[in-house]
């Protein structure tokens, strides 16, 4: 049981700031692959900077001759020279879902909280590593969108927006919007991590996914309650705040539909990973989500 030391049913700026030390103490080693489900080959986010290697050629005049490759030039008996390409620039961007269905927890931390978070813990380790960062958050009253930046003043105000995530919009979205308005405006080639309950996901909302699928790496990471897959046995009253429900969850197709529901939804996310080369990280509201993550961040962790 992971201990903890912050509020779990609220998001506060403080809380989020004292992830800083935890990322910046990681060394994160140069990671050629990634083993997460539907990552395949591609390099974690995280890398250290520099210049990859290529190939080798045969030597051409002008070549540095530093960059001889003595191991092939003996074998073949003439000059070979290493080819490097130049790391590019990347973008680490985040869409975080604060809407009132992610204001819920029976075990652990409210899934809003955990996906605050994360997003705050993978910022802080972008930043240390020098990428832009930027974020779409979210809310019931619109999208908050943090333009991609590197600036450490970037990461405080992506931090602000998430503990105090007031839109100037006055309309609900969803997620498949939120796909839809990011599509034109993410850079090519970034590191997209979805943090979310994805109880709107559908095959509209995948469609939009899709888009992301040519140019960027993408992690969905479905966060959930225990409760969400199965009913506790009893008789139980629900209330939203001004009606009150009365419920007999001793009936075995209830029990059997409600499972069905939370199974449905993680298949078409399992199946949209699978076939669009996704990752994909469920997080259960109890799991201790930061140590996942950083196995992630450090070497990949292979899920089921």
């Amino acid at each position: 049981m992971k201990k903890v030391s912050y509020n779990p049913v609220e998001i506060q700026l403080k809380d989020l700031l004292d992830i800083k030390r935890q990322a910046e103490i990681l060394s994160v080693p140069g990671t050629k692959k990634s083993a997460y489900a539907g990552f395949g080959t591609t390099k974690s986010p995280f890398k250290s900077r520099g210049l990859d290697f290529q190939e080798v050629r045969v030597y051409q005049p002008g070549d540095d001759i530093r960059q001889i490759d003595w191991r092939v030039t003996a074998k073949y008996g003439k000059p070979f020279t290493k080819l490097y390409t130049e790391e590019k620039e990347r973008c680490i961007f985040f869409i975080c879902d604060l809407r009132k269905p992610m204001h819920f927890a029976t075990h652990g931390d409210f899934k809003s909280v955990i996906a605050a978070r994360m997003t705050a813990f993978l910022a802080f380790m972008a930043s240390h590593h020098k990428d832009k960062i930027g974020a779409l958050l979210l809310t019931d009253n619109g999208l908050i969108n943090i333009p991609p930046d590197k600036s450490e003043s970037n990461v405080m105000t992506l931090l602000q927006f998430l503990a105090h995530p007031k839109s100037q919009q006055a309309a609900h979205v969803s997620l498949c919007e939120s796909a839809k308005y990011l599509g034109p405006i993410l850079p090519s080639g970034s590191y997209l991590f979805v943090f979310s309950d994805f109880s709107d996901w559908d095959d509209k909302t995948k469609s939009e996914f899709c888009h992301f699928s040519v140019k960027d790496t993408v992690l969905l990471c479905p966060i959930y309650d225990i409760l969400e897959t199965k009913l506790p046995k009893g008789i139980f009253a629900f209330s939203d705040g001004t009606t009150t429900l009365v419920l007999n969850t001793d009936e075995k197709q209830l029990q059997k539909n409600f499972s069905k529901t939370w199974q449905q939804r993680l298949h078409m996310l399992q199946s949209a990973a699978s076939s669009q080369g996704w990752g994909l990280m469920p997080i259960q509201t109890d799991d201790d989500y930061l140590n996942i993550l950083t196995s992630f961040c450090l070497k990949g962790v292979s899920t089921s």
